[in-house]
């Protein structure tokens, strides 16, 4: 196996993924755009390049981990994109969370150019990239994943989701649906635990012990009540719950609880909370009940 990859989007899970594939011996070349992240890549051992045009000519895998699907876009088929100069032999693994019907024109371009795409979105958040432990939902013809398997179970354990493109998001799609109603009902209990008079924190120990507990309440509840960072950013929670809504009319269903849930997320935008956690969401609902309340 060729111990060399490319990795555009050195964000939240980004670059955990990065410093996991140089610690694990690899030549890993990135592309961002902030200068505090550069920094702090190189620092780390990376080889940061100019575009991902220029990444490309570097490493026959590349990673794509930026944030919607205008940036996924931009980053294959934009005037510097990966497939300016990415070779016939090369494979591009998409790991953002898009539509997909973007996701799916992004393997004909790369088709056309006779280029291997992986679609492959992931869920397990920074902590997991951290332990190679994410949960890779992988969509390809099954010889085209073989290829990459190696590169891929650094990070994590894959689901095979079938050789159709496409078929990875949908399940993503669906993963979203779950962790986006789960964010609007934990900001729920824990407002309804404060207006009755008990201990949020002792309510949260109690719901993520029993069983209705689950790894995302608990992290989520832990970013709320302790005023530290939770598994996802709020404009990516925005973006996917989004996602999920457009999806659910395409098909005509009502889904009403995820309906709901993105409307918090919307006000969250609105209010210009987009580059912040996702834990403060909190916020929204506490102005929502008590527009005067600071918070502590």
């Amino acid at each position: 196996m060729e111990k060399q990859i490319g990795i555009v989007g050195l964000g939240r899970c980004g670059m955990p993924a990065a410093k996991k594939y140089i610690d694990k011996g690899f030549t890993v070349y990135g592309y961002a755009r902030r200068e505090e992240v550069i920094v702090e890549f190189e620092m780390a051992g990376g080889k940061h390049v100019a575009n991902p045009a220029e990444l490309a000519r570097r490493a026959k895998t590349v990673i794509v981990m930026v944030l919607n699907d205008e940036q996924v876009i931009d980053v294959v088929t934009g005037e510097a994109g990966l497939l300016k100069t990415t070779g016939t032999d090369s494979t591009i693994i998409c790991m953002a969370t898009i539509n997909g019907e973007n996701l799916k024109r992004m393997d004909c371009a790369c088709r056309e150019r006779g280029v291997r795409f992986i679609d492959c979105p992931f869920t397990g958040g920074p902590a997991r990239v951290e332990n190679g432990t994410l949960t890779l939902i992988a969509a390809a013809p099954e010889n085209e994943l073989d290829v990459v398997r190696p590169v891929l179970e650094v990070i994590g354990h894959i689901t095979y989701a079938g050789p159709e493109p496409g078929m990875g998001q949908a399940i993503k799609h669906c993963n979203q649906l779950l962790v986006t109603t789960i964010h609007a009902a934990t900001i729920e209990l824990i407002l309804l635990a404060r207006k009755t008079g008990v201990d949020p924190k002792l309510v949260c120990d109690v719901v993520g012990s029993g069983i209705g507990g689950n790894d995302y309440f608990r992290l989520l509840a832990k970013g709320i009540l302790e005023n530290t960072s939770s598994p996802g950013g709020m404009g990516q929670l925005w973006k996917d719950v989004n996602i999920a809504v457009t999806s659910a009319r395409r098909h005509n269903l009502p889904l009403l609880t995820v309906n709901a849930a993105s409307q918090y997320f919307n006000m969250a935008v609105a209010q210009g909370l987009a580059a912040e956690d996702s834990a403060r969401l909190m916020d929204v609902l506490e102005k929502m009940v008590d527009p005067a309340q600071k918070k502590s």
